[in-house]
């Protein structure tokens, strides 16, 4: 019997380990290697995939050249006219990528967080999101000398821009069949072993968690207060002692169903570049939008009258040095301007 290196056409192989083990290379469980063997192997063979399985359906006379799937040929993005929520989509791609593993849960922090001791994350935010979340909103507008309100709703409108196109982004790719995500509850137990928690146990802790808000009379919005939210934890922990539970927190669970779709993104500094100043921009736009509808009786008109006042709180040209200020202490690759400029920038957009 004469055995050869060759895949045979009209042949269906279970998996590419199978096609791996006939031509003699090595395989690798690293997503990253396995999707440069197929290419390799796609240079010499036609396949059709279905699931795990590959059909042979042609072998060429000549070797073809590796396809490049890179974003400056053809890739994700082909338009330079790009919502901000699609350029993620390539951070996203190219994060998954360098992490270079089927599954990974991350929190909204990991992901976007400036830390040294994450290597492939997509860093947008400073260290100084990191320490505002640990010292309370109050002690850090102390530590800038920036009106505590002002930094409420910065950050509040900072994380639900960055949040929402985030998910944006992940239900996009879900839709193109390139990976699978949810959001999941991550626990750890007392042993100090994490998982994710199942179903029963998510139930549990929304049960616990609105018994607290009712006990402590609180919302979840009181809760940026540290000494709040640190009593509201203790409080649902003591209630999940029966599950030893520790500590829960909120996790992104993303799976990649296409390997050939998850590409190494070449011009990923550009593009943060890009992404940042236009969440800069819709975070401006939002604080100077922003207004409050204030009652006041009318004198001389009939009793229970009422008039409205729109009140604009972030308006004035020192709430927008102070967004700038904030631009600078969030923001990675925040790039200055002058305030001057951006009164004028945001005036030309409200009169478009």
């Amino acid at each position: 019997m004469i055995i050869t290196n060759e895949l045979e056409v009209g042949i269906t192989y279970k998996n590419l380990k199978d096609m791996c083990d006939i031509l003699d290379k090595k395989y690798s469980k690293s997503a990253n290697s396995r999707n440069a063997i197929l290419k390799d192997i796609e240079c010499n063979y036609k396949l059709e995939r279905n699931g795990n399985k590959y059909t042979v359906l042609e072998k060429y006379d000549m070797p073809k050249e590796k396809p490049d799937k890179r974003v400056n040929n053809g890739g994700l993005r082909n338009s330079k006219l790009v919502k901000y929520d699609t350029l993620t989509d390539d951070l996203i791609v190219n994060y998954l990528y360098e992490e270079d593993i089927e599954e990974v849960n991350v929190t909204f922090n990991q992901l976007f967080g400036q830390d040294k001791d994450m290597k492939n994350n997509i860093p947008l935010l400073t260290g100084n999101y990191k320490d505002l979340l640990s010292i309370g909103y109050e002690e850090f507008s102390k530590e800038v000398s920036i009106r505590k309100d002002l930094v409420d709703i910065y950050v509040e409108k900072l994380r639900k821009i960055l949040s929402k196109c985030l998910e944006t982004t992940l239900d996009r790719l879900q839709r193109q069949e390139i990976i699978t995500w949810q959001k999941n509850i991550m626990v750890k137990k007392y042993d100090l072993e994490t998982n994710i928690a199942e179903e029963e146990l998510v139930l549990e802790i929304k049960l616990r968690e609105k018994e607290v808000y009712e006990e402590l009379n609180i919302t979840p919005f009181q809760r940026k207060n540290l000494i709040i939210n640190k009593r509201f934890k203790r409080e649902v922990y003591k209630k999940l002692t029966h599950y030893y539970v520790s500590s829960y927190w909120n996790v992104y669970s993303i799976e990649i169903l296409d390997e050939d779709k998850i590409i190494q993104i070449e011009n990923v500094d550009e593009i943060k570049k890009d992404l940042t100043a236009r969440f800069i921009k819709s975070i401006r736009q939002s604080l100077l939008n922003k207004k409050y509808n204030n009652k006041s009786k009318i004198k001389n008109i009939s009793i229970g009258e009422v008039k409205l006042y729109e009140y604009h709180p972030f308006d004035s040209f020192e709430s927008l040095e102070s967004i700038n200020e904030l631009d600078k202490y969030f923001f990675v690759d925040y790039q200055y301007k002058d305030s001057i400029d951006i009164m004028n920038e945001l005036f030309d957009e409200e009169n478009k």
